[in-house]
């Protein structure tokens, strides 16, 4: 068996607040680094429970911001992670094509526009009334390939989104959203006990649950949250739908037309080639 670790780090226990890269503070930096540290105990949660579950080989996608967020000297060595420069990644979900028979999703956030979800955005909208969050996102990609998504935490709004997405599932709420930016939330050692025995049981119950999959025509369109403080509604992420038959391929011309993704990005920045 061959487990995928989805990962972000708003869904994370004791995460209340979007990440500020550009506050240069000695206290920024440390509540950074303190929630990394979070977001690495909960992923390693997953990690134990999957090898106990009898992974031959686990991977982990480090999703968030910086694609530089857990902390490899504290995971299990047995794994393997994904990391690097945002949006420069070949595929948002690379090498789940590789033979993967499980998804987990860890750390997960509420789409945009979902009302008192803890630091809800994206909100990736098909064919006009197939509403998904990243969780979600994640998890049709992976279908595609015939991946089971069997395990997802984060705080009640997410889990209960994809629960609905996806039958049998087992959720792992670390977390109860009071509002955008506050949560009541569990202690690291319990939201660690959550998720490691909320993977125990979501690979046994694998064989019950079926892969994510939406068929073709599709039609994407993109939103994320407005946060420039004048209202909580929703603003466009690409000029225009992307349409097509292939999910894969809609998905990644859609991020590809964002500004700040560059994905399959084959060269050195600056170097121009002859």
């Amino acid at each position: 068996m061959k487990v995928y670790i989805q990962t972000d780090i708003e869904g994370v226990s004791g995460f209340c607040f979007f990440e500020n890269r550009q506050n240069e503070g000695i206290e920024n930096y440390y509540h950074r680094q303190r929630m990394r540290r979070l977001l690495t105990g909960e992923v390693n949660a997953a990690v134990l429970a999957a090898f106990e579950s009898g992974a031959e080989e686990v991977i982990i996608n480090d999703s968030h911001g910086s694609s530089y967020n857990i902390l490899f000297e504290e995971l299990d060595p047995r794994c393997q992670i994904l990391h690097g420069r945002a949006g420069s990644a070949p595929f948002w979900l690379q090498d789940i094509e590789r033979g993967y028979d499980i998804m987990l999703l860890i750390g997960m956030h509420a789409m945009a526009g979902t009302e008192c979800a803890l630091l809800p955005h994206s909100k990736w909208v098909l064919n006009g009334n197939i509403f998904l969050s990243e969780a979600s996102m994640a998890a049709v990609l992976a279908g595609y390939y015939g991946v089971k998504t069997v395990f997802i935490s984060g705080d009640q709004y997410v889990t209960a989104e994809v629960a609905e997405k996806i039958p049998g599932i087992v959720r792992g709420v670390v977390k109860e959203a009071l509002g955008p930016y506050y949560s009541r939330s569990s202690m690291p050692a319990a939201a660690q006990k959550i998720i490691h025995d909320g993977v125990i049981a979501g690979i046994a119950a694998a064989d019950s649950i079926e892969p994510y999959v939406l068929t073709p025509p599709f039609i994407l369109d993109v939103y994320d949250s407005d946060r420039s403080g004048r209202n909580m509604g929703l603003i466009r992420l690409i000029k225009e739908p992307v349409k097509g038959d292939d999910l894969v391929d809609v998905f990644q011309r859609a991020v590809n037309s964002m500004p700040w993704n560059n994905f399959g990005l084959k060269h050195v920045d600056g170097f121009k080639y002859p």
